[in-house]
């Protein structure tokens, strides 16, 4: 398929802007003393041990990895040689690799297979990788999924045609769809459903010399305040794995790379929590009491790289050896959008960490074996209640006391209320400071607060606004879905939030609600 033509700076400014909107990278303006120096703030610092006889499967996004050469194909006033990764961000994106160590390495970002092929063969030709697969999908950018492998690769395809289609996945946006995940569907973005991937996954089929066969769809689903497209191509996606499991019920099958989207949104949802029983590579990490900065795999402080199985792969899964690969960030007032003028520094990689997960491939066990381990093992440890990100010193209960509490006294509907939200799993977390500048006071119009928001130890789910009682529902309460407040839209500026609700401070934690 002939790739499309490069943007003019303007529409790359344009696309800059976009992602800045979303809440990605761009980090809001910062006194100097609040900047964040350049360093490893997510992930673990080394790669975990793998265990002898076992594969690692991994996905990475490269950010935008472009060889020095003019591809011919491309004409136009700015093709790809304008593109050029600079030569010491592609050594560090090796060094990565190298740590990792992966046998099947998912990548999101690259230019073309000849990229891919220049990369491997100029920084990693002692890696073993002597296989590839990378398709043009017509994105815009010009940049595609790829994937270097130890494994041998069987076959690779993209999904063109009637195939590419994800508009047909609406039908299956219903309303007992979402409250099976606990959850609410976005709205389109102008009324109509998106009709194609902006990206088409990646399916390679690989198989080793011993005969373990391997499936994986490389995904890079659409990025910014496309929720409602996110939610169609993944649903498209799982469709495509629902029809190779209706074959063969224990294929061992991955959805892993960039869903552009947290834990607790649709889209990931709707592969992580598929009726199909794909599991997260999550519950195999090697630390279940880690803090979230370990666990988090993009520079805006968010988990937004996934690796999903099937049953028959989870049943393979080494226990402990899912980790995420902490890599430099750039300090917190560098702005991407000034690149070429400003470059990152010297060791930065990307803007993402790659995330990885070991398995065994011998014996090949059934997605039975999977079930019957879930079942005997601690698969059903309580959720860790989520915080928002922030760099400020935590709060004293004093503080907190001084500040949240209501006036007055709570009345017994309020304290009825509470118990039954309690009793539902769900507890209101306390709006907290988002900087170090922000004081814990009602005045101070330069304060920077992250908003209250809720969330049910039960299930996991969080909610913007207070759940509201479902006559015959199971869990008896229902939130909104809304995630953690994570990204610079969500922070509150100009003062301290109000004081809480009664009902609020009693399902807190400083309320002691019982």
């Amino acid at each position: 398929m002939q790739r499309s033509l490069r943007p003019s700076v303007v529409h790359r400014l344009l696309a800059f802007v976009a992602v800045a909107v979303a809440g990605l990278p761009a980090a809001p303006a910062l006194a100097q003393k609040d900047i964040r120096p350049a360093g490893i703030w997510y992930g673990i610092p080394e790669a975990r041990p793998k265990e002898k006889g076992a594969l690692r499967l991994a996905t990475y996004n490269v950010e935008n990895l472009f060889d020095p050469f003019d591809d011919p194909s491309l004409e136009g006033e700015y093709d790809d040689i304008d593109e050029t990764t600079r030569e010491v961000r592609v050594r560090a994106i090796a060094e990565q690799i190298r740590k990792l160590d992966a046998d099947v390495l998912c990548l999101e970002e690259v230019e073309s297979e000849a990229c891919l092929r220049w990369f491997r063969d100029n920084y990693l030709k002692d890696m073993g990788y002597e296989h590839l697969a990378s398709r043009d999908v017509g994105y815009y950018r010009g940049v595609e999924q790829s994937v270097l492998s130890r494994v041998p690769i069987e076959r690779v395809s993209i999904f063109e045609g009637a195939d590419a289609v994800i508009s047909d996945m609406e039908a299956r946006r219903t309303p007992d769809a979402a409250k099976r995940v606990n959850g609410t569907w976005s709205k389109p973005q102008d009324g109509a459903p998106p009709e194609r991937f902006q990206r088409s996954p990646l399916r390679v089929d690989l198989k080793t010399a011993d005969g373990y066969a391997l499936t994986v769809f490389v995904v890079h689903f659409k990025a910014g305040r496309f929720d409602h497209q996110r939610e169609l191509e993944a649903l498209q996606v799982e469709a495509f794995v629902g029809e190779m499991l209706k074959a063969n019920p224990d294929a061992n099958v991955a959805v892993l790379g960039d869903y552009n989207a947290t834990p607790n949104q649709m889209a990931t949802k709707s592969l992580r929590m598929s009726p199909l029983g794909l599991v997260s590579a999550y519950d195999w990490r090697f630390d279940r009491k880690a803090g979230f900065d370990t666990y988090n795999t993009h520079a805006s402080g968010r988990a937004i790289d996934f690796i999903v199985m099937s049953p028959g792969l989870a049943a393979d899964c080494v226990d402990g050896s899912y980790f995420v690969l902490g890599t430099l960030h750039a300090p917190s007032d560098w702005d991407f959008r000034k690149a070429d003028e400003i470059p990152s520094p010297d060791g930065y990689a990307s803007d993402h960490c790659p995330v990885a997960i070991d398995f065994r491939p011998s014996p090949d066990r059934p997605a039975s074996a999977f079930a019957r381990k879930a079942a005997e093992s601690d698969e059903a440890e309580a959720p860790r209640r989520p915080q928002p990100r922030s760099d400020a010193t935590p709060p004293t209960d004093a503080e907190l006391a001084e500040h949240a509490k209501p006036t007055g006294r709570a009345d017994r509907k309020d304290e009825a209320l509470a118990k039954r939200l309690v009793d539902a799993g769900w507890e209101f977390v306390l709006p907290a400071p988002k900087s170090k500048t922000a004081k814990w006071s009602l005045k101070g119009g330069n304060s920077t607060w992250w908003p209250g928001f809720w969330w049910n130890a039960k299930s996991g789910a969080t909610s913007g606004a207070m759940p509201e009682e479902q006559r015959g529902a199971k869990q008896g309460f229902e939130g909104d879905g809304k995630p953690v407040p994570s990204t610079k839209d969500d922070w509150k500026s100009g003062g301290a939030p109000d004081r809480v609700s009664w009902v609020e401070w009693l399902c807190s934690e400083a309320g002691r609600a019982k």
